[in-house]
């Protein structure tokens, strides 16, 4: 298949000036996948272009509400110094949502030249092509839950658990074809949208894209939700689980791997075990081996922990199955050359980029040291207690994470490091905030303070 071309300076400027665009975000996302910026006029565009633009470099090792953790290696260490971001020209994105205004997304490096690899963008285009290398495409899929509440109120736009019921897929029909219709222009392609199993909750997934593209477009696509939403008088929000009593949101990811000389998936074998090519047997099995790990990104925030109930169709075990709604990793019904497995373990509130590099990489370490593939739970996980236990709370998962060793070696020092410090300071917040922080009293109620500190932003 032919790859996007990167588009020349000259039809940017004729994107500019066919658009009338005068001012152009210069984008990135942090830790938490929030938008990051400064806008710049477009007399000025073409100097940070050619030059690059600067940016405070810890804004990677902030917390959401932009408190500064020490010991990320990228705040006091390095005396609190600047990056200079270099823009992909690839991302340049006329913004239908916003008068006159387009965006461009940058990647961090430090000044002696150095890619900052704490980002999580430029994390994932390393491991993409570490792919690349081994001869394979990766092919991605998002699927998004998020809530919609009333911007004054905060309270959901309707009550209730109405999945698919066509009356609540358009509770407002000007916001959400509004919303479909830009993000169609915007180059995000919507393939479904319709409401889910809570109050106020949507489900709108995209069509697969190849490599980093993909993952940009997601990012693209929460960011620009949440602006059109508070344009219709809504916020949108990915905190996972706003609601105690009712439905948490997940962010499931597709994936399956390309052979790029012959356009094939090589996830497909008709005559392997479970219809699976080794090389989607030892990817598996890799997921599996450092699903407790990689909590500490498919369920980054404290809120995310009072997502795990049983039969809540929310994953609570690293276990894998066929078309099996209760296990960790799913392999889908439809096979041959559309094989691919749906990772289920990620909530609402995980960054686009880190969900594709956790699973990327973890896929990555079990090709290369092809662990042991469990067999597939066939009946319904929560009802085995056999079976093993992600972590319940963010502690755990920081400690799982600190000590995966392998799969450490397949990420960056830099990104590690930032990681365990800022996921730290976020349980330490809640230590200091809550005597009952990471008890089943906590995890039953969703306080007040989660909504301040995370609805907004995430």
């Amino acid at each position: 298949m032919s790859l996007p071309k990167t588009p020349s300076i000259d039809s940017i400027k004729k994107q500019i000036r066919d658009n009338d665009i005068q001012f152009v975000r210069f984008e990135q996302a942090d830790l938490y996948g929030v938008s990051r910026s400064k806008t710049v006029p477009v007399g000025a565009f073409m100097d940070y272009i050619e030059n690059g633009l600067n940016f405070y470099g810890g804004l990677l090792g902030l917390d959401i509400q932009s408190m500064v953790p020490t010991g990320t290696g990228y705040a006091e260490e390095v005396s609190f110094e600047d990056h200079c971001t270099v823009p992909d020209l690839s991302t340049f994105t006329v913004l239908p949502w916003v008068p006159n205004t387009a965006n461009i997304t940058v990647d961090p490096y430090w000044y002696d030249g150095r890619p900052a690899m704490a980002s999580p963008r430029l994390l994932l285009k390393k491991i993409i092509n570490e792919f690349d290398a081994l001869g394979y495409i990766c092919r991605l899929g998002y699927e998004f839950e998020f809530h919609v509440l009333d911007k004054e109120t905060r309270k959901p736009v309707y009550d209730g658990q109405p999945i698919f019921v066509t009356l609540k897929n358009n509770f407002d029909i000007d916001y959400t074809y509004d919303l479909m219709r830009k993000m169609d222009q915007a180059g995000v392609r919507i393939i479904t949208q319709n409401s889910e199993h809570g109050p106020g909750q949507q489900e709108i997934n995209l069509y697969y894209q190849d490599g980093l593209p993909a993952a940009d477009t997601a990012f693209l696509y929460k960011m620009g939700t949440k602006e059109i939403s508070l344009q219709h008088g809504y916020i949108a929000t990915w905190l996972t689980k706003p609601f105690i009593n009712s439905s948490a949101s997940g962010s499931h990811f597709h994936v399956s791997l390309i052979d790029k000389k012959t356009g094939k998936n090589a996830f497909n074998d008709p005559d392997g075990e479970y219809g699976l090519s080794e090389l989607a047997r030892n990817f598996l099995a890799g997921l599996l081996k450092h699903a407790r790990a990689n909590t500490i990104f498919t369920a980054p925030t404290v809120n995310c922990y009072k997502r795990y109930r049983i039969n809540s169709f929310a994953p609570h075990t690293a276990t894998w199955g066929m078309e099996n709604r209760t296990v960790g990793i799913r392999l889908k019904g439809c096979r041959g050359e559309s094989t691919h497995l749906e990772n289920r373990l990620a909530c609402g509130g995980t960054n686009p980029y880190l969900l594709a590099v956790s699973t990327l990489a973890a896929g990555l370490e079990g090709i290369r040291s092809k662990p042991e593939l469990a067999d597939p739970v066939r009946g319904i996980a929560y009802e085995d207690d056999t079976l093993p236990r992600l972590p319940f709370t963010l502690d755990e998962a920081v400690e799982a994470f600190e000590n995966d060793t392998d799969l450490h070696a397949v990420l960056d020092p830099e990104f590690i490091k930032l990681v365990l410090a800022v996921k730290k300071f976020e349980v330490q917040t809640a230590r200091d905030k809550f005597e009952d922080y990471g008890t089943p009293e906590f995890n039953n109620r969703v306080d007040p303070w989660e909504w301040d500190y995370y609805m907004e932003l995430i």
